[in-house]
């Protein structure tokens, strides 16, 4: 364990990242996924702070497995919530707490590298939106053939309606700067916020935006969080409504 917070921070002294990571029966991969981010900011001298946003119920012992690591990390802060509350409410609860000028969403179950979150947050000092690319040589190891299929379905959907030049809309872990979220009123409950955050941040128009392709580890979870018979609609309800959004807009945009 390195002996030593970074001491890299933004110029009004807050971290210069804000991870977020939901946490709902994360029992299994919670403490090496904290601790692999803080080890590797630290590494890199780079501050941070990790909010975590767990859902409380019966059974479950997530919260106690995060604060055993917040004792050791400091620059880990757990929000509890009783009952389970949803995804969608965890990360947006996680931005208003936020104090990064990046925030990145980020799942507790060791999927993604700490070492992509470092190179995401080195390039977010240049762009906008930095999105991330988990199939550019196509299906990971170990991901269901069926939700690959929808998944890819899904991000052409996106790509056509509101032209973004990017094809893993979907992926969760993105980094944005935390004025653009705070400019744009996030109202997903489930995992299909991962698909209105950048879609409704995009719609601001003249962002500075980029790609970095990143690793996807598939894990083998007791109680697997995303189903996409349960959850298809909702990522089709997303679509839907935010392009009669836009359609809206830019209709009002060339009548002026």
């Amino acid at each position: 364990m390195s002996g030593s917070r970074s001491q890299v921070l933004n110029q009004a002294g807050s971290p210069i990242a804000s991870v977020i990571v939901p946490a709902y029966r994360e029992e299994e991969f919670i403490e090496a996924t904290l601790a692999g981010i803080v080890e590797e900011f630290r590494s890199a001298k780079l501050s941070l702070e990790v909010i975590v946003v767990v859902d409380i119920v019966a059974g479950d012992s997530t919260a106690s497995h995060i604060r055993k690591v917040a004792n050791a990390y400091p620059e880990i802060r757990l929000i509890e919530r009783h009952g389970r509350r949803g995804v969608g409410d965890a990360i947006r609860t996680g931005i208003r707490e936020a104090k990064g000028h990046v925030v990145i969403p980020v799942m507790g179950d060791q999927s993604e590298r700490p070492s992509d979150i470092v190179r995401l947050v080195k390039k977010a000092g240049c762009c906008d939106v930095v999105f991330t690319n988990r199939f550019m040589h196509g299906r990971p190891a170990g991901y269901p053939v069926v939700k690959y299929v929808t998944n890819r379905c899904c991000n052409v959907a996106a790509m056509l309606l509101f032209h973004i030049p990017y094809s893993d809309i979907t992926n969760a872990f993105k980094a944005y700067k935390r004025e653009l979220l705070n400019r744009v009123d996030l109202s997903s409950n489930g995992f299909e916020i991962f698909l209105e955050m950048p879609i409704r941040v995009m719609m601001l128009n003249m962002l500075e935006t980029a790609e970095i392709e990143t690793g996807h580890i598939v894990r083998k979870k007791r109680a697997p969080k995303l189903s996409v018979i349960r959850e298809g609609w909702r990522y089709a309800r997303v679509l839907v409504l935010l392009r009669l959004r836009l359609t809206r807009k830019e209709s009002e945009e060339k009548a002026r």
